[in-house]
């Protein structure tokens, strides 16, 4: 293998969530193999170009001698052997490039005045970023082109879970992360990327590319939350990740994982998050039950609700849930507030001590707060009778003399 192509495959590998997805379809063996074997049938692909031809016009090789030589040159840069062939989008306005990939052609559509507004450098930039969506399809004998049609198909079902929908947004956020890191790759700066986007998206034809990553990085300053975007990260995310991956980055993942997967979310969660979600709710359940006296039959019922299968283990471990609390929303927040006021109210037999020894769990996970707030709205009290309702718990929980084995604080 060349240098050049050793170095293009360093930096356009897949990101971490491709591969995760990637091996966990691959897992459901029998949906991959289907998946695998559909192949596109002749007559799809005859009904694909004549569509195309009909809504398009098909730049010709020798009127556009040099876009063509720039996707030569670009298919050497990511050592893809793409045949390709270049449109113009008959009666289009808006700014836009899109490629439609078959077997071993790749067909690139351009969308409004494109190739006027552009220059050079700036079309070769797009032409790469196009073109790595192709280079993408064909990594490890197209494995990832496998996955994305598998997670676009389940999402698209209606029958689908949100978690389903989630999972294929943050697959296609990173895939335009990938594509945008093979431009820059292609162009060999990241500046002629940035004002590539900037052009596409405002119409302007003067744009100045550091000025815009100014703003993007003021942007990121003063706003922490993940991209809300379905198919491609705003302009600002992008720029950023640019800028990361120009200056190699020791942060360039752990920073692209909070910009396009961002904190702990009950509302947004894909499969790995929810699956996560119930492993820590299994942790916050176990923390919970750790005196003796609280795991009456009330209290264990509702602990099988949660999980079917729930046992009571001897170690619990609340460093993987104090991570994460670190990291999440107040709706998240409030989904735990919900589930340690559960375990408060469930059984009356045992009185205030539920609510006092909860306190001092949301106390140890930082979620004392939001669960006081939940509590006073639940039971309706005022801010003075609640911490009437707050000192007598905590006087009849510190009355038991519980065991140090029980206590919440001692179990790292």
């Amino acid at each position: 293998m060349s240098q050049d192509v050793m170095e293009t495959t360093a930096l356009l590998e897949p990101f971490p969530y491709h591969k995760k997805l990637r091996d966990h379809l691959k897992s459901r063996k029998k949906t991959w193999q289907w998946f695998k074997d559909e192949k596109i049938k002749t007559q799809q692909i005859e009904a694909f170009k004549k569509e195309l031809l009909k809504n398009t016009y098909r730049l010709d090789k020798d009127s556009h001698r040099n876009l063509y030589q720039m996707t030569q040159d670009i298919c050497v840069d990511l050592n893809i052997d793409a045949q390709v062939t270049l449109y113009q989008e008959n009666n289009s306005l808006q700014l836009n490039a899109s490629i439609s990939v078959i077997n071993q052609e790749a067909h690139i559509v351009f969308s409004g005045n494109i190739l006027q507004l552009l220059d050079e450098k700036q079309l070769k930039a797009l032409l790469a970023h196009e073109l790595s969506h192709y280079l993408f399809y064909k990594l490890e004998n197209g494995e990832y082109e496998i996955t994305q049609r598998i997670i676009l198909a389940l999402a698209n079902d209606s029958r689908s879970e949100d978690s389903i929908i989630e999972t294929a947004r943050i697959f296609q956020l990173y895939l335009e992360l990938f594509c945008d890191a093979g431009a820059f790759k292609s162009c060999r700066e990241h500046y002629t990327v940035i004002q590539m986007l900037i052009k596409l998206n405002t119409g302007l034809s003067e744009v100045n590319a550091q000025s815009y990553l100014d703003q993007a990085k003021e942007i990121i300053n003063q706003d922490d939350e993940a991209t809300n975007q379905q198919t491609h990260p705003e302009s600002y995310i992008r720029s950023i990740a640019l800028d990361l991956k120009a200056r190699n980055s020791r942060e360039y993942q752990q920073e692209l994982h909070k910009l396009i997967e961002g904190k702990w979310d009950v509302n947004s969660l894909d499969i790995f998050e929810q699956e996560k979600t119930r492993a820590l709710t299994n942790d916050l359940i176990q923390l919970i039950l750790r005196p003796h006296w609280i795991n009456s039959s009330a209290v264990i019922n509702l602990a099988q609700q949660f999980f079917t299968n729930f046992k009571k283990e001897k170690e619990v471990k609340t460093t993987t849930l104090l991570e994460r609390l670190k990291h999440t929303t107040p709706s998240t927040k409030s989904y735990l507030s919900y589930v340690l006021l559960d375990f408060a109210r469930i059984d009356s037999t045992l009185e205030k001590l539920p609510i006092a020894h909860t306190l001092e769990v949301a106390e140890l996970l930082g979620l004392i707060e939001e669960y006081e707030r939940v509590l006073r709205k639940e039971l309706k009290l005022t801010v003075r009778s609640f911490k009437d309702l707050k000192q007598e718990a905590m006087n009849d929980l510190s009355r038991l003399n519980e065991n140090q084995d029980n206590s919440i604080y001692d179990n790292e």
